[in-house]
């Protein structure tokens, strides 16, 4: 009796993961998914890094217990040299 010739389960199951993999990177890339840059939004469109509320500032480097925020900010020019940052 010849042995059938097939693909086997285990191919099958690698092909689909990596189907998976490949839609959700493209997902990704195409702004389907917005892991990336999803606070982005509103800076692009102007807004100030200085805040009313205090939770943003410009500084020479974030003091501890604060993170960069990156974008472009309307106030930038104002402040060249030093970057925006946020309490967290």
């Amino acid at each position: 009796m010849k042995k059938a010739q097939s693909i086997s389960i285990n191919t099958i199951i690698v092909a689909a993961i990596a189907l998976i993999v490949l839609v959700v990177i493209v997902m990704i890339f195409t702004g389907r998914i917005s892991i990336f840059g999803r606070g982005l939004d509103n800076v692009q469109q102007g807004q100030k890094c200085e805040l009313d509320d205090g939770t943003r500032d410009w500084f020479e480097s974030c003091p501890d217990g604060q993170s960069q925020v990156y974008g472009v900010f309307s106030d930038a020019s104002a402040n060249e040299g030093q970057v925006c940052c946020k309490k967290n």
